[in-house]
């Protein structure tokens, strides 16, 4: 009974000394994880998709820019816009040379819609589709990134890039620009999500979701819509990078924001928790594993001992043959053996051999008389 409750106490002191251990790593490890995540991870991968956005996608602002301030396109337009071939090839040669889904341009003095395949129609006031051209014509900003379906193009979604044109005396003189389709953005987004392993996805100060890779529900429109609407707006009027975690669907994710001033727009980077904690729960487990094994193997060796212990005990408990004669004593085994020798071999006992003082008066008189002598003089009661 004894044994059995000293085999429950050390087994019970591993196991809680092992398990206070291991969780006290893994949490340890948890917290530091998601701080990595946080603080280092998903800002170094934002500041990666920030440069290849300004590669990729910023690439048609640019390229806008340059034809806003082509000194042809605005030389052409102030000549009176007499040879449409001169426009149609040049909108081509862009188109071509910077590899876009389309380019254009609308005058503001003949509303006329110049495609590279030639003239498009006239834009009017009256018609919805034609609502962006006026919008351009009276906003404030340089240009602006539009999503609109394109009538050249059997009205498949198209990204354009809106930028307003002046002649050199500052007067507006209608607008230009480039497309591309939301299946290249996509694509690029994609390959964006392909590479750094994250959730990437665009939204517009008002929180509508504009572009979003593969693998995203269609049906989130709004970040309204992952049910932490507060978390995201209170950072969608900022324009410094911040990040924060939240839960959806039962998972911890991870979410980093910067604004994206060409576009007007929030870059969102998200990571779930759990596929990162994969690693730290194996880890966790095989810790456990390793302490469960560590503890059998040491209540093996301690029960081992103290079956030892207690069958040496146990040796010496009742009745022992000793010799009547020479006190030799009969192990369980029939041999005799000197009882030092005996208890030797079942106790840790190790003996020293001296004389009593009977013996010493038998068979050493004189030692023995002297040393009365000496032991009376100092008054001691002992040899």
């Amino acid at each position: 009974m004894k044994k059995a409750k000293l085999m429950a106490a050390v087994g019970a002191l591993l196991v809680a000394g092992f398990l206070i251990t291991s969780l006290a790593s893994y949490f340890v490890s948890r917290k530091s994880l998601r701080a990595e995540i946080s603080l280092n991870e998903l800002p170094m991968t934002s500041d990666n998709i920030y440069s290849e956005i300004q590669r990729d996608l910023l690439s048609p602002i640019f390229i806008s820019s340059l034809m806003a301030s082509d000194t042809f396109l605005r030389d052409w337009v102030m000549a009176g816009e007499t040879d449409e071939t001169q426009i149609t090839r040049y909108l081509k040669e862009i188109k071509t040379r910077y590899n876009t889904f389309t380019s254009f341009f609308v005058s503001e003095k003949t509303r006329t819609y110049y495609h590279f395949d030639g003239i498009l129609k006239r834009v009017s006031e009256k018609e919805e589709r034609d609502a962006w051209y006026f919008r351009v014509r009276d906003m404030k900003e340089n240009y602006e990134i539009n999503f609109d379906p394109d009538l050249a193009n059997k009205d498949n979604m198209t990204i354009f890039i809106n930028y307003r044109v002046f002649d050199y005396d500052h007067q507006y003189i209608g607008a230009t620009g480039v497309g591309l389709t939301i299946h290249a953005v996509n694509e690029r987004i994609e390959s964006y999500q392909e590479k750094y392993k994250r959730t990437i996805y665009f939204v517009d100060k008002k929180g509508d979701i504009k572009l979003t890779g593969p693998g995203f529900d269609k049906t989130i429109t709004n970040i309204s819509h992952l049910g932490q609407d507060s978390l995201f707006k209170d950072r969608l009027n900022e324009t410094s990078e911040t990040s924060f975690s939240y839960a959806r669907d039962g998972h911890i994710i991870h979410a980093n924001i910067r604004y994206i001033k060409e576009f007007g727009w929030y870059l969102v980077v998200e990571q779930a928790e759990e596929e990162t904690l994969k690693q730290i729960h194996s880890t966790l487990l095989m810790n456990l594993a390793v302490c469960l094994a560590v503890t059998l193997v040491i209540l093996i060796l301690v029960n081992m001992a103290v079956t030892a212990y207690q069958q040496r005990i146990e040796t010496l408990r009742g009745i022992v043959p000793i010799c009547s004669f020479c006190k030799q004593i009969r192990d369980d085994k029939g041999y005799w053996n000197r009882v030092e020798a005996y208890v030797a071999k079942y106790t840790d006992a190790k003996f020293s051999h001296s004389v009593c003082p009977s013996c010493m008066e038998k068979h050493y008189p004189e030692e023995f008389k002297y040393a009365e002598e000496k032991r009376k003089k100092r008054g001691n009661k002992t040899v």
